[in-house]
């Protein structure tokens, strides 16, 4: 993304020059909407299976994807952002369950697989590197809410016999976003990284009806790369 950024922004640059004496005016306030692709990493927080604290994992980031309707204030130097979204984010991840034991000679592999659907609500604050209309490149930077009901998170693990276990999400989830902006006209690129605050996890529970009931926690947080395309109205 960030190789294509690097190639692309000569190219806006001349355009923009090219299309822009246009009006110095910076317009104080925008809607807009974007759509985009968001890769979606797993960091285990805390782990503790069969009384044990695993030490390895491997995660699989994967590409989800988001719509998401914003408005913007600016002034000639700053801009405060928000609005609504609904993203499809997803991720895996491998534990070796006797990474705890410096002595075992195998592995003994638990995968796990989930995904989830939430609605999202950022509030940012960013700054103009560049303000020239029709050209505009910007950084930002703030918290942003995902609120996930139970419904809309999906998960699934294997090679945990003999227990079978789900999980209920976090409803609530707290991310800190760090981002970029390129704006031409009316269109924009957005480059975002979102990190997770709290765990995305809540209690897991076993459905297997094992005696006595397992103490298994697989505690969780998320980081977020995205990039979108949009347009201001």
């Amino acid at each position: 993304m960030l190789t294509f950024l690097a190639l692309l922004l000569p190219a806006m640059t001349t355009r923009a020059q090219e299309t822009g004496k246009a009006e110095d005016d910076v317009p104080v306030f925008n809607l807009g909407a974007r759509i985009g692709f968001a890769a979606t990493g797993t960091y285990i927080t805390d782990a503790f299976i069969d009384g044990h604290k695993p030490t390895e994992y491997t995660q699989d980031t994967q590409i989800g994807n988001f719509i998401a309707f914003l408005f913007r204030f600016n002034s000639k130097k700053m801009l405060v952002q928000s609005g609504i979204g609904l993203s499809y984010n997803k991720s895996s991840f491998t534990m070796d369950k006797t990474s705890w034991d410096s002595e075992s000679e195998s592995r003994d592999e638990l995968t796990c697989s989930y995904s989830m659907i939430s609605a999202t609500i950022p509030l940012q604050l960013g700054f103009h590197i560049v303000n020239r209309p029709p050209y505009c490149m910007s950084a930002f930077t703030g918290p942003r809410l995902r609120y996930t009901p139970d419904k809309y998170y999906t998960v699934e693990y294997g090679n945990m016999p003999p227990y079978q276990f789900t999980e209920s999400p976090a409803r609530l989830v707290i991310g800190w976003t760090a981002g970029f902006s390129v704006q031409i006209g009316r269109t924009f690129m957005d480059f975002e990284y979102e990190a997770s605050l709290n765990n995305i996890t809540g209690p897991m529970y076993d459905t297997s009806g094992a005696t006595p009931a397992p103490d298994y926690r697989l505690d969780r947080r998320v980081g977020i790369i995205s990039f979108s395309y949009g347009i201001m109205f």
